[in-house]
């Protein structure tokens, strides 16, 4: 009976120390898995990030130069109101009436997240939220306005301009300045002036919008 005893004791030991292992087992794959999880995180977070800071910077540089461009297009209506003889023209008054620039978002750290169905490795529910109406709302409203002012720039500015204007070749200037005092270019003009100025503040409370992504990946990060 005694050795009947120190046997099932002997394997109620075994049964617990394989249980124990299986246990151990369990955990360390749990550990492992969740501990690739925050790297596959940590990886796009910072992914992120860079695309953010293109932006950022792509934003801003528009910004500059439609501050430049808004500039030659104001002079050009102080020149009609002024009734400033043809030397006060140059050729970037026309020019870059029709030669403004667009944003092209960086959207591929976050395209692969959607794709590859990763996008539940981001925990943080208020950032992926706040990722969503970044790329499928924000920057779509914002290509909209770009697609709209590249039309009337590319449609109708510029060829009126090349029908048009007379660009001279002796100096930095045309050789007659009627063809931008005329109704058609003043409604041109000024429809291009208003857009770009509507999208200056678009772009500038995007920038700020970005900035607060960034510190949102930052707090996470941390």
């Amino acid at each position: 009976m005694a050795k009947q005893k120190i046997s099932w004791g002997l394997h109620l030991i075994e049964l617990i120390v394989v249980i124990i292992g299986i246990s151990i087992a369990f955990a360390l794959e749990g550990w492992s898995e969740s501990n690739k999880r925050n790297e596959l995180e940590e990886s796009y977070l910072a992914s992120i990030e860079v695309d953010i800071d293109k932006d950022i910077n792509d934003l801003q540089k528009i910004v500059d130069s439609t501050t430049v461009i808004l500039g030659y297009v104001s002079e050009v209506f102080q020149f009609y109101y002024q009734k400033a003889p043809v030397e006060y023209y140059k050729r970037h008054h026309v020019t870059s009436s029709y030669l403004a620039t667009y944003f092209y978002p960086q959207n591929g750290t976050y395209l692969s997240l959607m794709n590859s169905g990763d996008i539940n490795v981001i925990k943080d529910f208020e950032l992926k939220a706040a990722l969503s109406d970044l790329y499928n709302v924000k920057y779509k409203e914002l290509e909209r306005m770009d697609q709209v002012i590249k039309n009337l720039a590319d449609n109708r500015i510029q060829s009126y301009m090349i029908d048009n204007i007379h660009f001279s070749a002796r100096r930095d200037g045309i050789e007659d300045n009627t063809p931008l005092t005329t109704n058609k270019a003043f409604n041109l003009l000024g429809s291009f002036y208003n857009l770009l100025s509507s999208r200056q503040q678009e772009y500038q409370a995007m920038i700020t919008r970005c900035k607060e992504l960034k510190v949102m990946i930052g707090n996470l990060k941390n």
